[in-house]
């Protein structure tokens, strides 16, 4: 009997300490009252009570099969609406947020009780506000903010007011999560890029899965999490975004997929081999701890060098680490890229802008540079450089610098790094 309480007790816990999340765009939720704010399909005989009933139930069976224990919610039209969604979907919980003559807003639904609520509004934009609800889970305070920003055929003044909106109401959030149809691609034109820290999890995809929307190619719902989500005690679980596309799911539930994941308790990196940057550049697609600094740094990213002197481009739009940063972190995928290895998926586990370190320590000499492959720095190197190019021990390299015109002539340089361009080896200098 003893053996069977302490199963059931480990078995509460192992499944408590995970917490699904999920957010769905499903499009036009309205009731069937007329309050004269709807769009015009809803105010006229196209839509009515029986047509309502049916949309909640398709919603709520979506809601139902996704199984998730907080869901940001968007294009729902009043608090009753997404009052009867709860009830029907079983929520114990929910919040819901508009502005007073908006056709629709948005809300949260929780399984776990919400604390307390703030609303943030666009200043001098005729759009949806943003919602933050607290979410208490397992003794942790979660933030989620849920957004619907202006669509892409709105002034991109107005898009980038929403989005500096949503950058100064998380500013100082602790266990963040942004939530909703941004109206935004991911991509290097995503307009929450600039949010330092923060990691969005459609980079855990690859590019040809990366699609929210009907079309098939419009990633523009998104779940973004906070630095300390990514490997502290509440933490991403690895490998559990997603696209929720079940096969019930015709185009009258929406024109939106919902996307899901789960945050956990359990700590997971600590099972994660550290590997040199070398071993990663062997066997590239196996997760994998790596320890480095920052020896390199341009408007698309970063490399980062280990104590075996190796180096690897780390793609990351924006980066904000200044040179010498130690970063200890969790490689979640390695890409070939024009002949280059890049990282291009990074969780970041520590980072040390203060970390004194001698640089040198992690620089090639100029007599391991025929061994050098994409993403290594050779240190204090002389270069004779002619129409651009300059040989060394017998074989020619392009020289390329991003930050000045490169003149014929003898040129000495503390870094270089060394890449491939269109089959070529290339030195880039600064």
């Amino acid at each position: 009997m003893r053996v069977l309480v302490a199963l059931i007790f480990l078995f509460s816990l192992l499944f408590s300490s995970e917490l699904k999340i999920a957010t769905y765009n499903v499009e036009n939720l309205f009731d069937d009252k007329i309050s004269g704010s709807e769009y015009r399909d809803f105010k006229s005989n196209r839509w009515n009570s029986a047509k309502y009933q049916q949309k909640l139930r398709k919603i709520s069976r979506v809601l139902r099969e996704l199984n998730a224990d907080v869901v940001a919610l968007n294009e729902i039209e009043n608090e009753n609406v997404i009052k009867e969604l709860a009830n029907l979907s079983g929520y114990k919980f929910y919040k819901f947020a508009t502005l007073k003559g908006s056709p629709v807003g948005l809300g949260l639904l929780s399984r776990y009780r919400i604390s307390d609520s703030e609303i943030y509004i666009v200043p001098d934009v005729k759009t949806r506000p943003i919602l933050m609800s607290r979410v208490e889970f397992e003794g942790n305070n979660i933030e989620f903010f849920i957004a619907h920003f202006p669509a892409a055929k709105n002034s991109l003044k107005h898009r980038i007011a929403a989005a500096n909106t949503m950058k100064k109401a998380v500013k100082n959030s602790k266990n963040g999560v942004i939530l909703g149809d941004l109206n935004s691609n991911y991509g290097y034109k995503f307009l929450l890029n600039g949010l330092d820290g923060w990691t969005n999890l459609w980079e855990f995809l690859p590019s040809y899965q990366r699609s929210s929307y009907k079309n098939g190619k419009s990633a523009i719902d998104h779940i973004i999490l906070s630095k300390d989500l990514m490997g502290k005690n509440l933490r991403y679980k690895d490998g559990s975004f997603g696209v929720f596309k079940a096969n019930f799911m015709d185009d009258s539930y929406s024109d939106h997929f919902p996307l899901y994941a789960t945050l956990t308790t359990q700590t997971q990196v600590q099972n994660i081999a550290q590997k040199s940057i070398n071993q990663i550049k062997k066997i590239s697609n196996e997760r994998a701890k790596i320890v480095g600094i920052v020896l390199y740094r341009d408007k698309n990213g970063y490399i980062l060098a280990d104590e075996s002197r190796r180096g690897i481009y780390i793609f990351e739009k924006n980066p904000s680490l200044p040179l010498g940063t130690r970063v200890e972190a969790v490689v979640n995928r390695v890409e070939n890229f024009k002949g280059n290895l890049e990282i291009t998926s990074l969780s970041y586990i520590n980072v040390d802008t203060k970390f004194a370190s001698n640089q040198s320590d992690y620089l090639l000499s100029l007599n391991e540079l025929s061994s050098a492959t994409s993403g290594d720095v050779i240190g204090d190197i002389t270069l004779n450089i002619k129409n651009g190019f300059a040989t060394i021990f017998g074989e020619k390299f392009k020289i390329y610098s991003p930050k000045k015109e490169l003149k014929d002539g003898e040129i000495t340089v503390k870094k270089a790094i060394v890449w491939n361009y269109k089959g070529q080896k290339e030195l880039i200098i600064e």
